[in-house]
């Protein structure tokens, strides 16, 4: 078996860890698989086939946050020192786990303690990521000196690793002595524009996709876009009173559908969003735009800011403008400009094939 552990931060570690865990499972349909992860389950079932065994459980801390864009960095170190306190059973109810399961690898996309733990069962544990932990915590520590700590921790955890499957986008990785270079990971979609259109009810106006993950967005409200009559907008939540032009898919349509959150992105001729590594590249695949907004402090952003550029149209709306609904003017600015080509993204099968190399037969 093959037991998967994701980070707790956000959607994006789970949903390009089901894009590996499917090219596993359809390099070798017998191979059993379960994944541990504060994700809902419901993120996993339409993207893996066949059966797999799901836990949920909180991994690690990430980052704390008040919505899509303000990290709370305060309230990081208290969840952190809660968090550390039940290190030692953490890692023996998990290290029991893995031998009861009889689990043969681990992957981990990338909480600190899985490697830890898979290292306590006598268990070989490959990373998936293009960001690590330590490296956050340690950008903090030059204004709090307790992120180094925190740092210092993640990256004596990451050491025991047999190697790490580095993602493009890729930041400082080197507390893994050994990293393997990836292409990208994304979801592709599982129908056309078109047909994701038919699906929705779209006409062919400009639609344009509200995405801010499952903490929402502080101070926004979707009424002011009433102004942008000609453009029809996708969201989620659930809303009072919204105009015309902005559509909100309840989680329910969406799942009944089983085309999944990249149905959204494929029918959207622009996404409007935080970059993040899964939002970023479900754009990509789906050949649709990004209009992003700053999202604070974190050193994630500038290296995507830098990068996505070579492989996505996209431009910048500063977090204010966009908490005010002001967003028309750079809106229909990247409308009019033409999607780039997509690089390859065939990192699931290169990461699958890896990972079928390294398991014990």
């Amino acid at each position: 078996m093959i037991v998967c552990y994701v980070s707790s931060h956000g959607f994006g570690h789970a949903t390009r860890a089901a894009e590996l865990l499917r090219a596993l499972r359809e390099a070798d349909p017998r191979l059993p698989l379960s994944i541990v992860a504060a994700a809902p389950e419901w993120l996993f079932r339409p993207a893996i086939p066949g059966e797999f065994s799901y836990r949920r459980l909180t991994t690690d801390v990430g980052l704390a946050q008040r919505d899509a864009l303000a990290i709370d960095l305060p309230g990081t170190l208290v969840a952190w020192r809660e968090w550390q306190a039940g290190r030692a059973a953490w890692i023996e109810t998990e290290a029991r786990f893995l031998r009861d399961v009889g689990a043969r690898l681990v992957l981990a996309d990338v909480p600190p303690r899985a490697f830890a733990a898979a290292q306590r069962a006598g268990v070989s544990a490959f990373g998936l990521a293009n960001f690590t932990w330590d490296w956050i915590y340690r950008h903090y520590a030059s204004a709090e000196p307790a992120f180094q700590a925190l740092a210092d921790a993640c990256a004596a955890d990451y050491a025991s690793a047999e190697a790490l499957l580095e993602l493009p986008f890729t930041c400082d990785n080197r507390a893994f002595a050994r990293r393997e270079p990836i292409p990208l990971i994304a979801r592709r979609p599982r129908l056309t524009r078109e047909q994701a259109r038919r699906w929705l009810g779209l006409g062919p106006e400009p639609v344009v996709l509200l995405s801010f993950g499952g903490v929402g967005l502080g101070g926004f409200d979707p009424r002011r876009l009433a102004a942008m009559a000609d453009v029809q907008f996708l969201t989620g939540g659930e809303w009072p009173e919204l105009p015309k032009n902005v559509r909100s898919i309840p989680r329910a349509e969406l799942d009944a559908s089983g085309w999944g959150y990249e149905g959204l992105v494929v029918a959207s001729d622009v996404v409007v969003t935080k970059p993040g590594y899964g939002i970023v590249t479900d754009t990509i695949a789906a050949g649709s735009r990004l209009l992003y907004t700053d999202r604070g402090d974190f050193p994630e952003y500038p290296v995507l800011v830098e990068q996505m550029g070579k492989w996505l149209t996209c431009a910048h709306v500063p977090s204010g403008q966009l908490r005010a609904g002001e967003i028309e003017a750079p809106l229909r600015a990247l409308l009019a400009r033409p999607v780039l080509p997509p690089p390859p993204l065939d990192g699931a099968r290169v990461a699958a094939q890896r990972l079928l190399g390294a398991y014990p037969r």
